[in-house]
């Protein structure tokens, strides 16, 4: 039985999307300055010490770890791995989240007024390297009727009503966990990822009024109340038997 999802944690992605602001195209230079440069920035040149410049679009790179921060004219994401050469370990991410939270949110999109957020997305990744879970995970997807599987890029999705949609008049916000299950016919191993989003119904007027914590806390539950009892029940206790 799994008791801990952070032990098997390898990543996290966190997202934001907006409605389409193409006067944001004009400020991107600023936008990156303020993030590497600002007084104290934790996303500054040791974390990201590379910019690519695209049309409408700027991306902070760490070539070294894959890590990257990009924003054009609808949506900033932040996606970072964990390993024991990676700039950050598993233990670091509940202070980037926070980081992120001071840096981004309260940081550039208020210093730019981004404004109306379609919604925003906290993805956990995970792998098993348990040669056991990944050939009961194939053969209680694929069945036994198909021999000789031996990988899998398996994507579901699962939409739920947020509290404000319930209570509030006039608001539809709802939220989806997409998962995504990859397993490849060369590795025993089998790659696991929960996003977590919530969705904004009308949108949000600006990135201020994001409840942020309160959201990444529904997402550390649903991961742990909900996906973790789903695994242990279909696959590991399965496999155990």
């Amino acid at each position: 039985m799994i008791k801990n999802l952070d032990d098997y944690l390898i990543g996290i992605a966190i997202g934001i999307r907006f409605r389409a602001n193409f006067s944001i195209e004009d400020q991107l230079g600023r936008m990156v300055d303020q993030i590497l440069y600002s007084n104290k920035s934790f996303f500054n040149p040791s974390v990201f010490p590379l910019v690519r410049s695209n049309i409408g679009r700027r991306t902070l790179v760490n070539e070294k770890t894959n890590d990257r921060l990009l924003i054009d004219n609808s949506n900033i994401i932040l996606e970072l791995q964990f390993s024991d050469s990676a700039t950050f370990k598993m233990q670091d991410h509940l202070n980037i989240l926070s980081k992120f939270e001071s840096d981004i949110i309260k940081g550039i999109m208020r210093s730019f007024a981004i404004r109306e957020i379609v919604r925003i997305g906290y993805i956990r990744r995970y792998l098993f390297q348990e040669r056991d879970l990944a050939k009961v995970f194939i053969d209680k997807t694929i069945g036994q009727t198909l021999e000789g599987v031996n990988d899998i890029n398996l994507r579901f999705s699962k939409k739920m009503p947020s509290n404000e949609g319930m209570i509030k008049k006039g608001v539809a916000d709802h939220e989806n966990a997409i998962f995504n299950i990859i397993k490849k016919s060369d590795a025993d191993e089998i790659f696991m990822s929960v996003d977590f989003q919530k969705i904004y119904d009308p949108f949000l007027p600006t990135a201020l009024e994001i409840n942020f914590s309160p959201f990444i806390s529904e997402a550390e539950s649903f991961n742990n109340k909900q996906y973790l009892p789903w695994l242990n029940k279909n696959y590991i206790e399965v496999d155990n038997e």
